[in-house]
């Protein structure tokens, strides 16, 4: 039931039989076309992301876990500049909202 005129059907149904229909063609819309597509596209990038994670990274030995931890920090680490003490001093004395004592 996942075709452009699907709306069509919707009230050639409901016109013949009960204003039902459209209840059950609205689900059966949002179960076919929204949840299993969205479901079918999530599986075929949780298999494209393992696959390419497990290439990226030697393989464990059977004893070893894996260990998953990333972070927009993470995936940026080398891009990323951390502030100097003086910087951020200065920016938080010069911040138009906060007032700090000195």
């Amino acid at each position: 039931m996942i075709v452009n005129n699907w709306q069509v059907f919707l009230d050639a149904f409901a016109r013949y039989s009960s204003p039902w229909s459209k209840l059950y063609f609205v689900s059966w819309w949002l179960v076919s076309s929204v949840v299993w597509v969205n479901l079918f596209v999530a599986l075929i990038l949780e298999n494209f992301i393992h696959k390419w994670d497990r290439s990226c990274h030697p393989s464990l030995s059977a004893n070893q876990e894996v260990e998953y931890h990333m972070t927009v920090q993470l995936m940026f680490r080398e891009d990323l500049e951390e502030p100097t003490d003086e910087e951020l001093l200065d920016r938080l004395h010069h911040h138009p909202h906060l007032h700090l004592s000195r």
